[in-house]
């Protein structure tokens, strides 16, 4: 990984003489000429950028040495990935939810810290901090929230302040910043999938409550109500679910114990059939659809250790191939899909069950893997694209629930 360049800052004799022949060239070649607006607000743009040219270059001078610098700077910007703290959580939790609103701010909602908390909160990009936003109707970790295309963010079970699972439902609505009840679940159920289909609906899949659950249901935002659908062919905890193209929802792996299975969710027929099986048996793991329409699943937990393996499912086929490995086991971690069609895999835990700071590219066009820059050991956390492209790493859990937040500029 590149270092930021700052030596153009301070430029040689050698340097200077070099700039004073680009500037003669770019004069004599006819380079087009700035006028004076162009000039003044190149000179405001690099004033900003606490860029200053050494003392003795010619105006002309001047102009090149600044046009190299900004130039420079942007390159070194672009080729050195960086994690970057942000505003703290104003409470530290694990295990919750985060969803990126129709505005560009994030909610977080519920999650561990000790006791399930009731609580919710909003991070603005704009300014880096965080705001406490309505206080939820329950006390909940290990849910699911899907943005809605009304804008509303729906928040479905996990597990309570008791000691059991929910089945209740409730909706954020960012305009008043407030919660209401969104029905009852007819199973209560955590870890489970929560998809958001074509039809606007949402497929809750799978979970947990005192055994491991095969049944889904529908939310029907239209009517605020939930209806049961097919069941899955194996009940799973702790799994996959990703739309594909095609409108159908892939559901893989998960446990108890650890599965190799994966399914498909045909919502015109409302009925689970098998797929292939991935090639290792997996939980806890990450799945991410490709702009290719492939689905990339990383990482993970086996019966045993953590895993580096990765596989590739192709829908037209039906089948799972492996992909490059990780260059570190984990699970619990997260997967983004970049703006650039890359794929970040961030944190997690390791092998020694130890958080890790590494975070991972993968390149879909060479199915391999590379460092990146390294953040804050943590695992249990939320990842969520920012509209800027950034990436905002939020809670999770290092010894103990964290509050700290950061971001990923690519």
């Amino acid at each position: 990984m590149k270092k930021k360049a700052t030596s153009y800052l301070h430029v040689s004799a050698l340097q200077i003489t070099v700039i004073s022949l680009l500037a003669v060239f770019l004069t004599l070649s006819g380079a087009p000429a700035q006028n004076g607006l162009e000039k003044n607000i190149a000179l405001q743009s690099a004033q900003q950028e606490n860029l200053t040219p050494p003392v003795g270059l010619k105006p002309v001078e001047q102009e090149a040495w600044l046009a190299m610098a900004q130039r420079q700077r942007k390159t070194a910007i672009m080729d050195d990935p960086s994690w970057t703290a942000t505003g703290s959580l104003i409470t530290a939790r694990n295990n919750h939810t985060a969803t990126v609103l129709h505005s560009g701010k994030v909610l977080v909602a519920g999650g561990f810290n000790g006791p399930v908390l009731r609580s919710a909160e909003l991070y603005d990009p704009a300014a880096g901090t965080w705001t406490v936003t309505g206080r939820p109707g329950n006390a909940r970790a290990g849910h699911t929230a899907t943005l809605l295309p009304s804008g509303k963010v729906l928040v479905a079970g996990g597990a309570g302040s008791g000691k059991g699972f929910l089945n209740s439902a409730e909706l954020y609505d960012p305009a008043s910043g407030t919660w209401t009840a969104a029905g009852r679940l007819a199973t209560a159920r955590g870890y489970h999938t929560a998809t958001l289909l074509p039809s606007g609906e949402v497929l809750v899949a799978g979970g947990v409550n005192g055994s491991y659950l095969s049944s889904a249901e529908l939310f029907d935002p239209a009517t605020r109500t939930w209806t049961t659908t097919g069941s899955l062919g194996t009940g799973r905890s702790s799994h996959t679910a990703t739309l594909l193209p095609s409108g159908k929802v892939l559901v893989a792996g998960g446990e108890y114990p650890v599965l190799h299975s994966a399914e498909l969710s045909d919502p015109a027929t409302r009925t689970w059939t098998a797929t292939g099986s991935l090639g290792f048996a997996r939980s806890r793991h990450t799945a991410t659809l490709l702009p290719s329409g492939q689905v990339l699943v990383a990482g993970g937990l086996n019966s045993t250790a953590a895993l580096n393996s990765a596989e590739l499912y192709d829908p037209a086929a039906g089948t799972w191939t492996t992909t490059g490995e990780l260059g570190d086991a984990r699970y619990e971690d997260t997967a983004t899909l970049l703006p650039s069609g890359k794929v970040l895999v961030a944190f997690g835990v390791s092998n020694s069950s130890r958080p890790l700071s590494s975070a991972e590219l993968y390149d879909p066009a060479t199915g391999t893997w590379t460092a990146t820059a390294s953040g804050t050991g943590r695992y249990d956390h939320t990842a969520t694209l920012l509209p800027s492209g950034k990436v905002l790493v939020a809670g999770g859990y290092r010894n103990l629930p964290l509050s700290s937040a950061e971001g990923y500029t690519p």
